[in-house]
């Protein structure tokens, strides 16, 4: 402290607490407990903590998921399960019922309805009808149904099936959908790097809308909509920019290899430089989302 404008020590007890003039406690932080006397490991744990609990939310979230909707998506039939207020409700087709053809294309699985969707849709006008050939109860019968376009794309307002797989089958396929979708950023990430577009990247803007959607569509896809936005946090915050995450826990590795820290002043410098890039870079994301959503 400064004692009539001179700066004077005092010896202080280690687990001393400050008394302010209004009540207030506040614990003194000595050198030992403070985060740049740690040791690299607890400094590497310190910052990997925050990633780690993005990932282990995402998980919960996608378990949590799978046990709502009863089971996991079955992907390997035409069989299929129908959103409320969707293009084929509207056209009369119920909860589980097969879509055997869209237009002049043959539908046997997930993945070929969805290809079928879009090539019948290719040039597609909104004033438009698809034929379905479905089968039900009743047997087959054909539908009308007009698509809907949701962000640039024609939908028919169905999700797969549902295979109930027991309450340890569905904890595993919760924690395997996290897994998967994981890997799926990471390509993305990949091909991000290896062929760098704005227009690849999503800010606030996108993901207000992105949730906005979820919404419409009922609390399961908010659900897993949350479950991939923390999983993606999780991986954005253990890319090697100083600012984030990753960006020190890079910066604990070198001290590990220098065997002795960075200087305080180098690691401010640097993690400034981090915040600017992020800066940067979050102005660009935001105004490109309001370009694309408005004009």
């Amino acid at each position: 402290g400064t004692v009539l404008d001179e700066p004077k020590t005092y010896s202080v007890d280690h687990d001393a607490t400050i008394v302010e003039e209004d009540g207030t406690e506040v614990r003194i932080a000595p050198l030992d407990v403070q985060y740049q006397n740690a040791s690299i490991w607890g400094r590497l744990i310190t910052n990997f903590a925050g990633p780690m609990n993005n990932f282990i939310l995402g998980i919960l979230v996608f378990v949590l998921a799978v046990f709502i909707q009863g089971g996991v998506q079955n992907l390997e039939t035409n069989q299929v399960r129908v959103i409320p207020d969707g293009a084929v409700a509207k056209a009369g087709l119920k909860n589980n019922e097969r879509i055997l053809q869209i237009g002049d294309q043959k539908v046997t699985d997930w993945e070929s309805l969805s290809q079928a969707v879009d090539l019948e849709t290719k040039d597609f006008d909104s004033t438009e009808t698809l034929s379905l050939v479905v089968q039900g109860a009743s047997g087959k019968r054909t539908l009308s149904v007009k698509p809907q376009k949701v962000q640039g794309r024609y939908t028919l307002g169905v999700t797969p099936s549902i295979e109930s797989l027991g309450v340890l089958g569905n904890i595993q396929a919760g924690i395997r959908i996290a897994w998967e979708r994981t890997f799926a950023i990471l390509n993305e990430l990949k091909n991000l790097i290896l062929q760098p577009d704005l227009n690849k990247l999503g800010g606030p803007v996108a993901i207000y809308q992105m949730s906005n959607t979820a919404a419409q569509q009922g609390f399961l896809s908010s659900l897993l909509l949350m479950g991939m936005l923390s999983m993606n946090l999780g991986i954005l915050n253990l890319i090697p920019i100083p600012a984030l995450d990753g960006g020190k826990i890079l910066i604990n590795i070198i001290e590990a290899i220098r065997r002795k820290p960075l200087k305080q002043e180098t690691e401010t410098y640097i993690t400034l430089a981090g915040v600017a890039i992020m800066v940067i870079l979050m102005i660009a994301v935001t105004w490109n989302d309001i370009m694309r959503a408005f004009f």
